[in-house]
């Protein structure tokens, strides 16, 4: 009895330290939660080391720290000299792992330099966690290929330059052609990171040709669609050639259209690409005159809208015009498919404060016909009618009411029914809008002595910090006085475009022209206008350094 009672006792101990030991692991455990790891995955080891020489091995080994994945490898790996793929293996291609085994399935050029660029598809498995630009480079020779390029790059317009750019050096060779960026990798690889430096290291001697790209589908192929480019338009020779500046910038895409597609049945919509020129499209079919139609452009989207008022038409046919070719489409009206007809609605533009240099501005959903000004009356606030000129801007989706707007005033703006009448022959309701101006005091003024470095035309522009054109003088031909007046307090910057060719806009460069973009000069540094302050200041551009290949920089003096 005594013995049964010591082993159900001994049990019982067994079952307690048990639990015990369990509770305390759970206490040990770590708590949910936390920062979040954001450190990207360390080689640990490689067989053979990184700048290896005399290798002969026919594989590479390489370690990490924490579990990876390889993203995308096939088009992230770069290798150079360039290995076909079936000269190489790599395993594992899926699934998470902490090694990498590179085999070599052909035998290797003899005293030759190689570089294997990972680019972006070392992940960690976890997080995400991207390995950049990791590279391993070693020589089957008793040397490492020492030549080096380097530079700096910089946006062709924007004072800031986006991070993480591709650099690309192809090498001229008896394949090489100027497509070859749009079809083939690179020979090196290098990038900015989160910097605007680059370099290449460990280069053959030989002739080259050095573009960047901000390559939006991490491929190494340039997508003019997508892509930012920027490239050196001489042939670069190594080793005399050691130091490229670069400036970044978007080409113009040559116009082409889509499909059109119906919307309903007075309006059809048309998705294009490139700059968009709207005397490109034409309506082919014939159409009663009684039937009003056009072309606008809608905001802030990629998109034509053919606007057509009320009819029995049962299909259009269009003419469009690309680069080197006309094409004839047609759309079919599917009353089916009919979507709501929009009706007029008119909202303001210009808030609750007006500038006193500003226009009253407001806007439609419909293309605007007509404007009655008898039936649009604004009143001060003393009551007195003020006197305007109406307005529609060239896309008919804007009204503007230019007045005399005095510091201190409030102003209402009365639009009684039938004062704006759409395309369809819509009128608005009775309309009522308020607006105040500030005083004088309120506003800061900058004059602005401009000294030019050639006889060259010039572009003079005053932005804020979302980029937005406060003013502009878009033909800077002579020395002088440049007045912003009237500039409501906040952080503004200068900028000159060189106007080569005189159409008073900045023009972007192409690579296959090889056109690089119009000079942009930016002062350095923000000047932070404050309420009744005047500010003298002087952008002088023959104290500049001439240097096509820049982004030009000067400071406030």
């Amino acid at each position: 009895m005594l013995i049964c009672k010591s082993i159900s006792l001994m049990r019982y101990s067994l079952y307690i330290i048990i639990i015990i030991l369990f509770a305390s692991c759970a206490r040990r455990s770590s708590p949910s939660g936390g920062e979040q790891d954001s450190i990207p995955p360390v080689l640990v080891s490689s067989n053979p080391k990184i700048n290896a020489v005399n290798f002969n091995k026919d594989e590479i080994r390489l370690t990490f720290d924490e579990w990876i994945t390889l993203n995308e490898i096939g088009k992230q790996l770069v290798i150079s000299p360039p290995l076909e793929k079936y000269e190489y293996q790599i395993k594992p291609l899926s699934g998470a792992t902490k090694k990498i085994l590179i085999s070599f399935l052909d035998s290797l050029q003899e005293k030759t330099t190689y570089t294997l660029n990972f680019g972006n598809s070392i992940v960690d498995n976890n997080e995400g966690n991207k390995m950049n630009f990791f590279s391993y480079t070693f020589s089957t020779g008793p040397t490492l290929d020492s030549l080096y390029l380097k530079g700096n790059i910089q946006d062709a317009f924007n004072l800031e330059t986006e991070e993480y750019l591709s650099l690309q050096l192809y090498r001229i060779d008896s394949v090489y052609n100027d497509s070859i960026i749009f079809n083939d990798k690179p020979t090196y690889l290098a990038n900015t990171l989160d910097s605007t430096n680059y370099r290449f290291n460990n280069l053959r001697k030989g002739k080259y040709v050095l573009i960047a790209l901000k390559d939006l589908s991490d491929d190494y192929l340039f997508d003019p669609f997508y892509d930012k480019i920027a490239f050196y338009d001489s042939v670069i020779s190594l080793p005399q050639d050691s130091l490229i500046d670069l400036r970044l910038f978007k080409e113009e895409i040559p116009l082409k259209w889509d499909e059109p597609y119906f919307i309903n049945s007075e309006k059809i919509g048309f998705g294009y690409f490139g700059k968009l020129d709207i005397n490109k499209i034409s309506l082919i079919t014939k159409i009663p005159d009684s039937v009003n139609f056009l072309f606008t452009k809608e905001k802030d989207k990629d998109t034509i809208n053919f606007w057509l008022s009320k009819n029995s038409i049962d299909s259009l046919q269009f003419k469009f015009k690309e680069v080197d070719t006309i094409k004839t489409l047609s759309v079919k009206f599917d009353r089916s498919k009919d979507s709501i007809i929009d009706s007029l609605s008119i909202s303001n533009i210009t808030k609750s404060v007006i500038d006193l240099t500003e226009k009253f501005k407001l806007s439609s959903d419909l293309p605007i016909n007509k404007i009655s000004d008898s039936l649009i009356f604004i009143r001060n606030i003393d009551s007195i009618l003020i006197p305007f000129k109406s307005s529609i801007n060239s896309n008919l989706d804007e009204i503007m009411l230019d007045f005399d707007v005095k510091p201190q005033d409030d102003y209402s703006i009365y639009i009684l029914p039938n004062a704006i009448i759409d395309i369809r022959g819509g009128t608005n309701d009775t309309l009522s809008f308020k607006t105040l101006s500030q005083s004088l005091e309120d506003y800061g003024n900058v004059y602005l002595n401009v000294i030019r470095d050639t006889e060259s035309k010039y572009i003079l522009q005053m932005v804020n910090s979302n980029s937005e054109i406060i003013k502009e003088y878009n033909n800077i031909t002579n020395d002088g006085i440049y007045n912003f007046e009237l500039i409501p307090p906040g952080k503004y910057l200068f900028r000159m475009i060189k106007d080569d060719n005189g159409n008073k806009i900045w023009d972007t460069g192409n690579y296959l022209q090889k056109i690089q973009p119009e000079d942009v000069y930016y002062f350095s540094n923000e000047l932070d206008i404050r309420a009744n302050w005047d500010f003298n200041e002087t952008f002088n551009l023959k104290m500049i350094e001439i240097d096509s290949t820049l982004i030009k920089t000067d400071s406030i003096n």
